[in-house]
């Protein structure tokens, strides 16, 4: 019901939020989230009813090694405020940049909304990148078939 009501408002998603509390950020539809503040990436930590999907991990993984500090914990939905870019994750999408976001009437725009974000494109790049085997594997994900 909420993604009809959202659609017909003319919005392109719905970000689910916790059902006792109301104020931590669950998913969007089938998709996990992510926020981003300075160096850090927060993403809700798996607790029952967030999926622990491998495109989670594997960009939890890749943004490590790319030097960002991850915390996976209740991330409440004002910290979408004050965020300098939002993104989801999914088997389907890999990673999708959240160009804006309405709460409470209030919108919110990330990446000035031009787009994809500078490291949402960074760890799409990567990850992808490592899926297609154009770069060095350091995590030992890979395995070469002859």
């Amino acid at each position: 019901m909420a993604q009809k009501i959202a659609k017909e408002k003319g919005y392109s998603d719905v970000l689910y939020l916790d059902a006792v509390e109301k104020k931590y950020l669950e998913e969007v539809s089938s998709c996990n989230i992510f926020v981003v503040k300075g160096n850090v990436i927060s993403t809700p930590a798996i607790k029952g009813t967030i999926l622990p999907g491998i495109t989670r991990k594997s960009i939890i993984d890749v943004a490590l090694t790319k030097g960002f500090q991850v915390e996976e914990r209740l991330v409440s939905v004002d910290e979408l405020l004050d965020a300098d870019e939002v993104f989801c994750t999914g088997t389907a999408v890999v990673v999708s940049p959240v160009g804006s976001i309405t709460y409470q009437g209030k919108r919110i725009e990330y990446a000035g909304n031009q787009g994809v974000g500078a490291v949402s494109r960074q760890l799409y790049t990567s990850l992808t990148s490592l899926q297609m085997g154009q770069v060095e594997d350091p995590m030992g994900w890979t395995v070469q078939l002859n």
